[in-house]
């Protein structure tokens, strides 16, 4: 074994920011509308346009799209949400904000995504169906939604959650911060649920610093999400005639800047040209890594566009080294990885507060020991590529 050590230190993930983001921004500093205006406005319009999106409603964050939404479909702590064991925290913690039950699935060995077979073995686990409603067994509380989340880029089989969110009358509520822009049967996530929430974090597919977007094809949910984003007030700040307005509701403070919907116009025009820069590096990666032992490899999106937001391979037991060892080698070559995601009912909150059972999750909690995700973003040069591929060839060849 050759230690070769990177002179600078490469994280798993970083924005591109051109020097065109970075003129739109400063062209609405010096505007002097730097909160939510008319950029925010076309930001909106032109992801709509990207998607197909009838309704594309700005947030400050995906966290805010994921609670706006289900307030929007009037959840209550009588309620209960179906959703994933594998995702982060913010997915289930929207729902304990209306003290709503999150029911936990399982997940497939081999993408760690939510299926028509997890779904229906956490519905037999813990359901019981009554007039063609799902109630869980021990607390009695409706179900009401399906939170399905696109992981790494891989889309879910939204067929088959539409399939069964249909016969259980049940709203689906799209986690699609790692989905953009992924594409499942030739149709753009952001089309497929009621809604549809996507992240625009630091290092996510295009970024605004912060923020988040929720789609979705019915307008008086998007009217019910556009005036809870922002103090319940009836009329937004650019578009008020005067300075007489109404707090209908007890709302938020979830609105997007017009700072970092600039950044938003350009990344959203410079989307693609990131997808392809990531694409080619997970082809190179896969070709690279083909023949390596003791890893698998992450699956490719048979039915549709993969993201590739990231490139997550399995530490297998037969291999060499153990995938804390893995990332601590990497990281001593200064080369960055992280492990998504740590699984919901591992963390101290969920297990004190909802008593999940690992043994009801065997392949989440085999992907938890396994799981590594190693650096992917547009912005890395051959020179990065080659320095992950000659340090893991180095450590497992």
């Amino acid at each position: 074994m050759i230690q070769i050590k990177r002179k600078t230190f490469l994280p798993f993930a970083l924005p591109s920011i051109s020097e065109e983001a970075i003129e739109e921004v400063v062209q609405v500093l010096k505007s002097g509308w730097i909160t939510s205006g008319p950029k925010v406005k076309e930001f909106e319009k032109n992801f709509s346009d990207f998607t197909g999106a009838k309704e594309s409603i700005s947030l400050n964050s995906a966290t805010a799209g994921l609670h706006l939404s289900l307030e929007a479909i009037g959840l209550t702590e009588k309620d209960a949400v179906l959703t994933t064991s594998v995702t982060f925290t913010a997915t289930v913690e929207v729902i304990c904000y209306f003290k709503a039950l999150p029911i936990l699935t399982d997940v497939d060995p081999q993408t760690h995504l939510m299926t028509y077979e997890t779904l229906i073995e956490a519905i037999q686990r813990e359901c019981q169906e009554k007039n063609g409603a799902l109630y869980h067994k021990k607390t009695q509380k409706k179900v009401k939604a399906i939170i399905p989340v696109h992981l790494a880029g891989h889309t879910c089989d939204m067929e088959s959650i539409q399939e069964i969110a249909q016969r259980y009358k049940l709203y689906i509520i799209e986690d699609a911060a790692h989905a953009f822009p992924a594409i499942h049967k030739n149709k753009m996530i952001g089309t497929w649920g009621d809604f549809t929430v996507f992240s625009f974090y630091a290092t996510k597919g295009i970024t605004t610093g912060e923020g988040g977007m929720v789609t979705t094809s019915h307008k008086e949910h998007a009217d019910r999400i556009r005036l809870m984003r922002l103090h319940g007030i009836n009329r937004e700040s650019f578009n008020r005639q005067g300075w007489y307005y109404e707090v209908v509701e007890a709302g938020y403070k979830y609105n997007l800047t017009d700072i970092a919907a600039a950044l938003g116009i350009v990344q959203l025009k410079e989307a693609n040209q990131f997808w392809e820069r990531r694409t080619e590096i997970a082809n190179i990666y896969n070709q690279a890594f083909a023949n390596l032992p003791g890893i698998s490899l992450p699956s490719e999106d048979s039915n549709g566009k993969h993201s590739w937001h990231l490139y997550r391979i399995l530490v297998n037991n037969d291999c060499k080294l153990t995938r804390e060892e893995l990332s601590w080698e990497l990281k001593k070559r200064n080369i960055g990885t992280s492990l998504h995601f740590i699984p919901i009912f591992h963390h101290p909150y969920y297990k004190k507060t909802f008593h999940f059972k690992k043994e009801n999750y065997p392949n989440a909690c085999k992907m938890y020991e396994q799981t590594l995700s190693l650096p992917l973003f547009a912005g890395m040069t051959q020179g990065d590529v080659s320095d992950v591929i000659e340090a893991m060839q180095d450590l497992l060849a």
